[in-house]
């Protein structure tokens, strides 16, 4: 009678292991105010030798330099549990390029560090539509 509670333990241990492994769980859709093609220009990768001048739009957008003054805004995946300021951040093995839906952003915090998926890059046009659209989306 032991040995018969014994294999199905583990019998019951292997059966929801499997289940853990083979279960999928679809991305979260974006909030809808992150759906900006109609009024930026999305990209799918951009050429980022220099990237700086990070700033917090909200929980889940930043808007950052790269290449000495081009403006962009990275839409990620989830929302984020650390503020970005005074952390140390960037972007995972970032070579010369970032590509919307494969790169990872990252905060270096306390309790160790973060990543987030870019989901979508938008060009800007400048420093004005940077401010605008973090006003926009701050709301």
């Amino acid at each position: 009678m032991k040995l018969m509670m014994k294999l199905f333990a583990i019998v019951a241990l292997l059966a929801m292991t499997a289940s853990c492994v083979t279960t999928t769980t679809t991305p979260a859709a974006l909030p809808e105010k992150y759906n900006l093609d109609n009024e930026l220009k999305a990209v799918k990768r951009i050429d980022a030798i220099n990237v700086s001048n990070w700033d917090q739009v909200d929980k889940q957008a930043l808007i950052f330099t790269a290449n000495g003054g081009e403006f962009f805004l990275a839409v990620l995946d989830r929302p984020l549990e650390t503020d970005i300021a005074r952390q140390v951040i960037g972007i995972v093995d970032q070579k010369s390029t970032i590509t919307a839906g494969f790169d990872k952003f990252f905060i270096r915090a306390a309790k160790g560090r973060q990543y987030y998926l870019i989901e979508k890059i938008y060009k800007l046009a400048d420093r004005d539509q940077a401010k605008q659209m973090k006003e926009k989306l701050s709301k």
